[in-house]
């Protein structure tokens, strides 16, 4: 799993298998009753935190975290189950996860630009880009590239960036990618190649801050999903990685 995806995929898991509490979030959450305790916080707030900061420091849009969460009282794997959209969704689908968790179209679309940085494992793609049947969305010059790159029977501990242009920065140049058939995975492509979600690529690859606006907005509203504040559903863990016993 790249990075790109660790942000959504971290920020989903800790906010998105927690629903069904009422949200009491704000800024400063715990400034006035205990100073300086932000730096040290629950781990659903240490994802959220975290994940604001890898942004701002590849160059994207700095953005207050509301703070206030507790963390749940069960951790399973399956939990991530139907939680996370595979890399083969269509629009259709990516929407409906989304609407899921009280997520718009316009979320969805740019919370998937977190594919801005990092990488992917050549079997999220490697459907797309086999020389018999490569998918038709994609540019025949970067099919070519990938499958350079990812051979038949590849280490599948392989991974590539999944922007080739600007690999390390956090940018708008995921949505251009996007327009030139360079989006990595089937459900990146595809906001570009369906109609109906393709406006709203175009308008944020001509304008990086009404894309970071977007973003900012879209990272605001993932972190109000499923929030506990309620003591009998959740608590501080003393141990982020461990269930308190």
């Amino acid at each position: 799993m790249g990075a790109g995806i660790r942000i959504l995929a971290a920020a989903l898991l800790a906010l998105a298998a927690v629903r069904g509490a009422t949200a009491q979030l704000r800024q400063g959450y715990y400034s006035a009753s205990c100073p300086n305790v932000e730096a040290i916080v629950q781990a659903a707030v240490a994802l959220t935190m975290a994940t604001r900061d890898v942004i701002g420091l590849a160059g994207g849009p700095a953005y207050p975290v509301e703070l206030g969460r507790l963390d749940g009282l069960v951790s399973t794997a399956s939990n991530v189950d139907g939680n996370l959209p595979p890399p083969s969704f269509n629009l259709d689908q990516l929407t409906a996860m989304f609407a899921a968790n009280n997520l718009s179209q316009a979320d969805m679309i740019a919370l998937s630009a977190a594919h801005t940085v990092g990488f992917a494992h050549c079997g999220t793609f490697t459907g797309r880009i086999q020389t018999a049947a490569v998918d038709p969305t994609m540019d025949p010059g970067y099919a070519s590239q990938l499958l350079a790159a990812c051979p038949a029977g590849v280490d599948p501990n392989v991974a590539l960036e999944i922007d080739p242009v600007t690999p390390h920065a956090f940018d708008n140049q995921y949505f251009i990618n996007l327009q030139k058939g360079m989006g990595l995975l089937t459900s990146d492509q595809v906001l570009y190649a369906d109609l109906r979600s393709r406006p709203t690529v175009d308008a944020w690859a001509a304008n990086s801050s009404d894309f970071e606006a977007a973003f900012v907005a879209a990272m605001t509203n993932l972190g109000r999903v499923g929030v506990k504040t309620d003591p009998a559903l959740g608590n501080i863990r003393r141990d982020c990685a461990v269930l308190n016993s």
